[in-house]
């Protein structure tokens, strides 16, 4: 049977797969980037619409992260809004809505823009260094926890062990194609919850592949 041990296994990475969770603030990505072009096309004193595009992209991402739209709340959020359109429209006031939304003028200037872009970068930054610091590496015989400044490891065998895909957030998977990957083992009380982790479809694609070739070279060993 093949063993990561060996070098070629250690670097081929054809035979594992890197999972790196992230936090839930990664999910303020759009208020980022909306903030770097707000303060880089509109400097000085821009329009109060431009405020007030900044303030729906910002409500936006409160709400993406302050509550889990699994498929029942996001079917209810989107009936709910459907039935308050045509009732604005029933009534005839939704001109007057809307008139009263565009009347407020948020006053927001470039360096305000440019500021929380700042903000955010420098968290992202140490998100980033936080993933390369701590994550999960997937095998054929094992998987592998790599955590801490000085390297730590903690080691898992995929001969007991199960791993469920769950996306119980749409609106994180409309963002970041994210999902929760649930491993379940043994050797520990309670499952480990893997959160926010990007591309869940690919990355659960190819490790249902890569668990697959420790099966297909089983059989080889046998046949030897």
């Amino acid at each position: 049977m093949a063993s990561d041990s060996s070098p070629d296994s250690t670097h081929d990475d054809s035979l594992r797969v890197i999972v790196r969770p992230l936090p839930k603030v990664v999910f303020f990505y759009p208020i980022w980037i909306i903030s770097l072009v707000c303060g880089l096309l509109f400097g000085g004193d821009p329009s109060p619409n431009v405020g007030l595009a900044w303030m729906a992209v910002f409500f936006f991402n409160l709400l993406v992260i302050s509550f889990d739209f699994n498929e029942e709340r996001s079917l209810v959020l989107i009936l709910t809004s459907v039935v308050a359109l045509f009732c604005a429209l029933f009534f005839g006031v939704l001109g007057s809505v809307s008139t009263w939304f565009l009347s407020l003028q948020p006053q927001m200037n470039s360096v305000f823009f440019l500021m929380v872009f700042t903000g955010f970068s420098v968290v992202f930054f140490f998100v980033l260094l936080k993933t390369r610091l701590d994550y999960w590496e997937f095998r054929p015989n094992e998987v592998v926890h790599r955590y801490g400044l000085f390297p730590k490891m903690k080691r898992y065998s995929t001969e007991d062990m199960r791993w469920d895909k769950t996306v119980p957030d749409l609106l994180e998977r409309l963002l970041l194609r994210s999902g929760t990957i649930i491993l379940t083992t043994p050797h520990e009380k309670q499952p480990v919850v893997l959160e926010h982790v990007p591309g869940i479809g690919k990355l659960d694609d190819r490790i249902a592949d890569l668990l697959g070739v420790k099966q297909v070279v089983a059989v080889r060993g046998e046949d030897v």
